[in-house]
């Protein structure tokens, strides 16, 4: 199994009740979260059926003044939110929620108006229904019995306990643009003269070559080089600076 697969119990597939499976999925993913371990080492497509649900309780109980106050500022939770939307094809609500993103905090009494068209949604696409939909027919869907998942989480956990060299030198390249990092999707370390990872964030795509203890960071589309850095020795601890001497640095 890689950190691709969406792990549930057994029992949540055969069960009559479709939250059920929903409920299997975040329950292996809070447990994740408990014990400290990053959303870059946590299945994407998992996340994206956690947060949905995170989307339609919030709304369903507090409605999208409370939502946006509460998560706008969190770009990976929208992210996740807005892609998951797009996988399980809600595109009406993936709409509604872009609508009530743009919406100006002065003028956040209109939201209010946003809770009942989300209601007219949720009758035509229902949020709880399509994430079920797409869950239990995803290819990466693995199903394991309870004391298996229990094994399987613990060799997960104590596998990303010790984040690699890139991914701490990449988060370090994200933090200095200001840019939340996701994941890497691509790589390649066996070149040591020559390093290059592809990784994006919640802004976008870019790839990230190390040469001669120098990182540099490149946009995938434009090929436009955004910054180089250069990489000092290896710190276990994050809040220690990776990098000095920063130049050519471009927005």
């Amino acid at each position: 199994m890689t950190k691709k697969n969406i792990i549930v119990s057994n029992e949540s597939i055969y069960s009559n009740e479709i939250f059920h499976l929903i409920q299997s999925n975040i329950q292996y993913i809070t447990k994740l979260f408990q014990s400290n371990i990053a959303d870059d080492n946590i299945a994407e497509d998992a996340l994206k059926s956690y947060y949905i649900d995170y989307y339609l309780s919030h709304i369903q109980h507090n409605g999208f003044v409370s939502f946006i106050e509460n998560s706008d500022s969190n770009s990976k939770i929208i992210y996740y939110i807005c892609e998951g939307l797009k996988s399980i094809k809600a595109f009406n609500h993936l709409q509604l929620l872009t609508n009530a993103l743009g919406i100006n905090k002065q003028n956040s009494n209109l939201l209010f108006l946003f809770d009942n068209i989300f209601i007219k949604f949720q009758k035509e696409e229902n949020l709880l229904e399509l994430n079920y939909r797409w869950l239990i027919n995803h290819p990466n869907l693995v199903t394991l019995e309870t004391d298996e998942i229990e094994i399987f989480l613990h060799q997960q956990i104590e596998k990303s306990k010790e984040e690699k060299h890139h991914t701490k030198v990449i988060k370090e390249l994200c933090d200095i643009v200001n840019e939340d990092f996701l994941r890497v999707t691509a790589g390649d370390d066996n070149n040591i003269y020559n390093s290059s990872w592809y990784f994006k964030t919640t802004q976008g795509h870019y790839y990230m070559i190390e040469k001669n203890k120098q990182a540099t960071m490149y946009n995938s589309f434009t090929k436009e080089k955004v910054l180089t850095s250069q990489v000092k020795n290896y710190l276990i601890n994050r809040e220690k600076s990776f990098f000095s001497n920063l130049f050519n640095y471009k927005i």
